[in-house]
């Protein structure tokens, strides 16, 4: 690590480099469900994409979802503290930060123009492209 971290030193000392950003992410599987949740994540992909319009909804009671919440946030801190011990800094991101995160990952050429914060809620939908019928336009089946 101590080897990397001269590297990114010294590449950052040579190359212009206004500000170098790295994201960890900590994903939280409950203990023994895993199954459960591949089963879940395989009603979600088969759902977007045979048509049905079924919304499934997962509940959990308070005390699962507190449990959940402490364990997840005991993983991060892990981490963190991890990463403090080495020399790096780091902080968990808020639900807004990350929705700027993926905005600007998933939209380089719009986010440079227009700000997340300059764009109206309701204007983040949109709608989603299902299969059509007939020929196509390319001449290929549809």
């Amino acid at each position: 690590m101590d080897d990397y971290m001269d590297f990114i030193d010294i590449l950052a000392q040579e190359a212009n480099i206004m500000d170098k950003s790295f994201y960890v992410v900590v994903p939280y599987y409950p203990a023994g469900e895993e199954n459960a949740f591949k089963q879940q994540t395989k009603g979600l992909f088969n759902s977007f994409f045979s048509g049905k319009k079924e919304a499934t909804v997962t509940k959990i009671d308070q005390v699962t979802y507190t449990k959940a919440k402490d364990e997840i946030k005991n993983r991060i801190d892990s981490v963190m503290n991890g990463l403090f011990q080495m020399g790096v800094k780091s902080w968990q991101l808020n639900t807004r930060q990350l929705g700027e995160l993926f905005y600007t990952s998933y939209n380089p050429d719009t986010s440079s123009r227009e700000s997340l914060e300059d764009i109206d809620p309701s204007e983040l939908t949109t709608t989603y492209v299902t299969k059509g019928t007939g020929p196509s336009p390319r001449g290929g089946r549809s």
